[in-house]
């Protein structure tokens, strides 16, 4: 029996992301081709499922897969390190591009944003955000779990928006962790892991900090938006952080119902803000 959802390009980072929009894909019967990013994504993220690994320069052949499976949409999942232009070797094609475009000029928000339109146009497919094939990904507003923010850790959150917005709107990270209103450091180009690992050493005495996690105001929201899953919580916890913030509805949440048994086991708290 043919589907008549359209075919789905999924092009995958590393996390666990990637596989949970395989899973729904087979759960919908929708037919799909996984693109796997060379040096980015998990060396088992396609499983047994169709794919091919592609660099990131390799513009041509993402088109020529596209037309080739016939694609009629793409979805980018998953993290990806930004490589620099000496590291990415693009072909003719991205070359064309990265011209076009100012690859080098870009933050992370405006680069994917331009690299989603020139796909568009080059692939012939419409790019969509992860959360029209995960249902229910976004996180809701409120705690998650059985855990809420006393007085200090709502003022730090309080902090750490302010802090976030004017990262966002500058195009340079979507995180800051903030303890007893001390801002312990903000995300640029690391990711979200090693900010946690970095500010662990940055600890002060007292009550942990806060990690909190806004979109940024311009963003796209079919690319990068703030994500938590099990990883996260597990990091938190082991850099001594007390609880997780992250903006409601523009936020991805996966994993959600190991995310609340791993931050109330730990005595940490994820919470849904509005970050506006």
């Amino acid at each position: 029996m043919t589907s008549s959802l359209p075919k789905l390009g999924i092009i995958a980072g590393s996390g666990i992301a990637p596989k949970r929009v395989i899973e729904a894909c087979r759960a919908q019967g929708r037919p799909f081709f996984v693109i796997c990013l060379e040096g980015q994504a998990d060396k088992d993220v396609a499983g047994d499922a169709p794919h091919a690994w592609l660099p990131l320069g390799a513009g041509s052949r993402l088109r020529e897969i596209s037309k080739a499976e016939k694609l009629e949409e793409i979805v980018m999942i998953g993290a990806v390190r930004r490589p620099s232009l000496l590291e990415l070797k693009p072909d003719w094609l991205s070359v064309k591009i990265a011209a076009k475009i100012g690859l080098n000029s870009m933050g992370d928000d405006g680069l994917l944003r331009a690299v989603g339109k020139a796909v568009e146009e080059e692939c012939g497919v419409r790019v969509i955000a992860a959360h029209e094939i995960l249902g229910g990904i976004l996180l809701k507003a409120g705690p998650l779990g059985k855990i809420a923010p006393d007085a200090q850790a709502q003022v730090d959150i309080e902090r750490g928006i302010t802090v976030a917005r004017k990262l966002g709107e500058a195009d340079v990270g979507q995180s800051v962790i903030v303890q007893q209103g001390i801002v312990l450091g903000v995300e640029a180009i690391e990711g979200t892991d090693a900010l946690i690992a970095r500010c662990a050493g940055y600890r002060r005495e007292g009550p942990g900090g806060v990690l909190v996690k806004l979109a940024k105001p311009q963003q796209d929201e079919r690319f990068d938006l703030p994500t938590i899953g099990p990883d996260t919580v597990t990091a938190a916890a082991r850099a001594g952080l007390i609880g997780i913030a992250a903006q409601a509805g523009r936020s991805l949440l996966i994993d959600r119902d190991d995310v609340r048994k791993l931050a109330d086991s730990a005595g940490l708290f994820v919470m849904g803000i509005d970050g506006a």
